[in-house]
């Protein structure tokens, strides 16, 4: 399934033709490079690669030589990622190697899903992490219990905690997937796209746009 690689810019506001308030994630789409094919004859499935954000001479000096070098045996500009997307096998003539994919890959009204990766909140309590009420009562012979997650333990049997408890750790940096989200415009000129809902990550966080699978 075919599909673009941008970045999130923010979120804004728009209004529909009957004046209701749309709230809608901008997503910038830079063209895509067809970076290469995947065929099933030589990986034993068919994919479509993609490179996105072109580097500056400043960056490529920062870049690994193997990275470059993809790009050098190609005779392609150096970009900063590549990703791949599943197709049928007919599909990849349609795509080009060294052709580009635009944000008109999408119209309006299509429906997308969106892959990103959670903002990062740290180290992070079980009120917080996993939305409980807490440990203990606000009274007066509590004290610094208010947001504990009380006991794990079972006693003497199994006496052990179980994998998987819900208890305080890392927060956030997890990847995940929106579906379903419509896409209100699309702004050639400026290679946006405006999609309605929010979606993981946080500004100027890389994004993948899909068309969806529901």
């Amino acid at each position: 399934m075919k599909g673009l690689i941008g970045k999130k810019v923010g979120m804004t506001t728009v209004f529909a033709e009957d004046g209701a308030a749309v709230p809608v994630t901008v997503v910038e789409a830079t063209p895509n490079l067809v970076f290469g094919h995947r065929t099933q004859e030589r990986d034993g499935y068919t994919a479509l690669q993609l490179a996105h954000g072109e580097l500056d001479e400043k960056r490529q000096r920062r870049s690994n030589k193997p990275h470059l070098g993809e790009f050098k045996k190609r005779g392609q500009k150096p970009h900063k990622l590549i990703k791949e997307f599943r197709v049928a096998g007919k599909e990849l003539n349609d795509f080009a190697v060294g052709s580009q994919l635009t944000v008109e890959l999408f119209k309006k009204g299509d429906r997308v899903d969106v892959t990103g990766t959670t903002r990062g909140m740290g180290f992070a309590g079980v009120v917080k992490r996993h939305h409980m009420k807490g440990a203990a009562r606000d009274s007066a012979s509590s004290h610094e219990h208010h947001r504990h997650m009380g006991a794990v333990g079972q006693r003497k049997t199994p006496g052990r905690v179980f994998k998987n408890k819900r208890m305080p750790g890392h927060m956030g940096v997890d990847r995940r997937t929106v579906q379903n989200l419509m896409v209100v415009d699309v702004i050639p000129e400026s290679h946006l796209l405006l999609i309605k809902g929010s979606v993981p990550g946080h500004d100027h966080s890389l994004v993948i746009v899909r068309p969806a699978i529901k």
